[in-house]
C-alpha cells in the first residue's frame, strides 16, 4: 500500500543519480612506466582493444545513459566521443575532470625521478592526499577541481543515468567525496584501464553497485570484440621475449612458441658457446664482460634480423636479462656508461609485445654441464630480473607465467595471452 502523505514529507527523496565511471584504456607511453597525468598520450595498441571492449559490452550490459562527461584528454575523449555515437546522446568535455597534474614530473620515468629525488618520490607516496610534486597539485587539489565540474553540471546530472570517461585519480576522488571518505583513503580503490564502476546517488546516501568491474573478463563475448580490436591494430607477427634463469624452461618454450607463431627463433648465445666448448672461468673479468657485451649485441642484431624478414620473434632472454647480469656480476661501473646499457634495454623493451617471465621452480634444475647445479646461484639471477621487470616493464607487456609444467600447457597459455591481448595477462600476474 502506499505511504500516507505525513510519512511520505519525512521519508527522504526517492531521486536517483546514476553515475557510471569508466577508465580509459591503456595509454602509449612509449613502452617505460611514466609520471603522468596533464600530458596528452594516446591510447595503445593494447588500449584501443581495451576501448573497443568497453564499447561492444556497454551496448549490451548499460541502460542507455542521458547524457555522456569526458576531460578533455585524448586517451578518455575519443572512447567517450565514441560512446556518445553508439547511444547518440550528447557529450560534455570539461577539462577539470583531467587527471592529477604531476608538474614538472609530467612525462618523466619513474625510475629516473627516483634517482633524481628519491626523497620527493617518498614524501609523495607517504602523504600523497596533500603533497604536490613541484608545480603541480596534490590528490586534494584535484578533488576539489574534479567537486567543482560535478558542482557544475549538477543540474543536468541530478536524476539522470550518466557515463564519466575518465582517469584513475578523478574515480577515485569521486568515491571518496561520494562515500564521505577522505583522499588518504583513495588508493584503496583501484579501477584498472577499461573497467566500469557504478555508483548510485540518492538523499539517503550513496550505493556502489559494482567497484571496477572489468567488462573483458566479465563477458566471453566481449573477448571476441577484443580479439577483433588486436587483429586491427596488430598488422603483424608476434614479439616475444622469454625471461628467467637457466632451468626455467625458456629454450624448450622458446622453440615451440617459434614452430607456432611460424616466426624465427632467437637463441640464446651463451648457451651456445658453453655448448660449444666455452670456459668461462678461464676469462678474465675484462673479457667476461666483453663477452656480455658481445652477447647484447648479437641478440639485437638477430632480433633486427628477425623482424626485417619475418615481422617478429620469439627471444631466448629478454633485454632486463641482460640487465640483470650486469649487476649480477656487479659491473657497475663507470656509472654513467650502466646508465646508457639500461637506457638501450628500455628502448630495445618497446619492440617486444609480451616479456613472459618464467616461474622458479615449476622444473626441476638439472645439471647438464653446462649451466652451474647450484640452485641458489640462478635463484639470485632469477630474483634480481624479477625485480628488474617488475619496476621497469609497462603492465601492458609484462606477462607472469603461472606455474605450469609441460610444454603444451605452457604453449597454450601463451596463445590465450596472445588472443586475449590482455585477460591471460591479467590471469597469470602474481600481484
Amino acid at each position: 500500500m502506499p505511504w500516507d502523505r505525513t510519512t511520505l514529507q519525512a521519508l527522504p527523496s526517492s531521486e536517483v543519480t546514476h553515475l557510471h565511471l569508466l577508465r580509459h584504456g591503456k595509454p602509449d607511453t612509449g613502452g617505460a612506466r611514466r609520471c603522468y597525468g596533464h600530458t596528452d598520450y594516446p591510447l595503445s595498441d593494447v588500449g584501443r582493444a581495451q576501448s573497443a571492449a568497453l564499447l561492444a559490452w556497454s551496448e549490451r550490459h548499460l541502460p542507455r545513459p542521458d547524457h555522456i562527461l569526458c576531460s578533455d584528454l585524448q586517451r578518455a575523449r575519443v572512447t567517450a566521443a565514441a560512446l556518445a555515437a553508439q547511444f547518440d546522446v550528447p557529450l560534455t568535455v570539461d577539462p577539470d575532470l583531467r587527471e592529477q597534474h604531476m608538474g614538472d614530473w609530467e612525462g618523466r620515468t619513474w625510475s629516473d625521478l627516483t634517482d633524481a629525488d628519491v626523497t620527493g618520490v617518498r614524501a609523495f607516496w607517504t602523504d600523497y592526499a596533500i603533497t604536490r610534486p613541484p608545480g603541480g597539485e596534490s590528490l586534494d587539489d584535484l578533488s576539489e577541481r574534479v567537486a567543482r565540474a560535478f558542482d557544475r553540471h549538477w543540474a543536468q546530472l541530478r536524476g539522470g543515468r550518466t557515463l564519466l570517461v575518465g582517469h584513475a585519480g578523478v574515480i577515485r576522488t569521486t568515491l571518496c567525496r561520494a562515500l564521505g571518505l577522505p583522499t588518504s583513503e583513495a588508493l584503496r580503490f583501484a579501477p584498472v584501464p577499461g573497467s566500469h564502476t557504478w555508483l548510485q546517488l540518492a538523499q539517503a546516501g550513496a550505493v556502489i553497485q559494482t567497484l571496477g568491474e572489468r567488462p573483458l573478463a566479465s563477458d566471453p563475448g566481449i573477448v571476441g570484440a577484443a580479439r577483433a580490436a588486436a587483429s586491427r591494430v596488430r598488422d603483424r607477427p608476434v614479439r616475444i621475449a622469454l625471461s628467467g634463469s637457466a632451468g626455467t624452461g625458456k629454450t624448450t618454450l622458446g622453440l615451440a612458441l617459434a614452430s607456432h607463431y611460424g616466426v624465427p627463433y632467437v637463441p640464446e648465445g651463451m648457451r651456445e658457446r658453453l655448448e660449444g666448448g666455452l670456459d668461462i672461468h678461464a676469462l678474465s673479468r675484462s673479457e667476461f664482460q666483453a663477452l656480455l657485451r658481445t652477447l647484447w649485441d648479437e641478440q639485437c642484431a638477430r632480433i633486427d634480423a628477425a623482424i626485417a624478414s619475418h615481422g617478429g620473434f620469439v627471444a631466448d632472454r629478454s633485454p632486463w636479462d641482460y640487465a640483470a647480469f650486469q649487476l649480477v656480476y656487479r659491473f657497475v661501473e663507470p656509472a654513467e656508461v650502466v646508465a646508457g646499457f639500461f637506457e638501450e634495454v628500455r628502448q630495445r623493451t618497446t619492440l617486444v609485445d609480451w616479456l613472459i617471465m618464467l616461474p622458479w621452480g615449476a622444473i626441476p634444475l638439472q645439471a647438464d654441464g653446462v649451466r652451474t647445479p647450484n640452485p641458489w646461484t640462478q635463484r639470485m639471477y632469477q630474483a634480481t630480473v624479477e625485480g628488474l621487470v617488475h619496476r621497469e616493464v609497462p603492465d601492458g607487456k609484462l606477462a607472469l607465467m603461472p606455474r605450469i609444467d609441460g610444454v603444451q600447457a605452457r604453449v597454450a597459455w601463451v596463445r590465450d595471452l596472445v588472443a586475449e591481448t590482455g585477460t591471460a595477462l591479467d590471469r597469470g600476474r602474481s600481484f
